[in-house]
């Protein structure tokens, strides 16, 4: 019989995110930014976001959206998976780590949704994807 196990995880990505998220206002989405997977295929990622410094307000939040493209078109910003994290309060920069993110074997599309309470940092806001896959032995 075969036994699933958790294949050893990709590399990190280099910052994906550029500046879209730069002095984003609360409840603003940010534009979306790509993150090819149609070659490699990988079936989950942890997602890393890094804000720059920011004072949440309670219950203050960001959400990942992620959309794909099919080769041909491209998925409005509506829909898609979402994952919700919440925010630690005090002024500080923050980590939100997103666990078991699912990938599609497409061109996948990346945005934030700022639900913090406040507008976001105008630098120092980066998000990091690392891959990986199961093993079948």
């Amino acid at each position: 019989m075969a036994i699933a196990k958790w294949a050893t995880p990709s590399t990190r990505s280099s910052n994906i995110l550029s500046t879209v998220l730069n002095s984003l206002a609360n409840g603003s989405e940010t534009a979306t930014v790509t993150y090819d997977n149609s070659s490699n295929k990988d079936l989950y990622a942890v997602i890393t976001i890094k804000l720059g410094s920011i004072t949440p307000s309670t219950g203050g939040s960001i959400t990942l959206r992620v959309t794909l493209s099919d080769g041909t078109d491209t998925a409005d910003k509506i829909g898609g998976d979402l994952y919700t994290v919440p925010l630690t309060s005090g002024a500080s920069a923050k980590v939100a780590v997103l666990n078991m993110v699912r990938l599609y074997p497409y061109s996948l599309r990346f945005s934030i949704i700022n639900n913090s309470g406040v507008t976001t940092a105008a630098s120092g806001n980066e998000l990091y994807v690392r891959p990986w896959n199961e093993d079948v032995a």
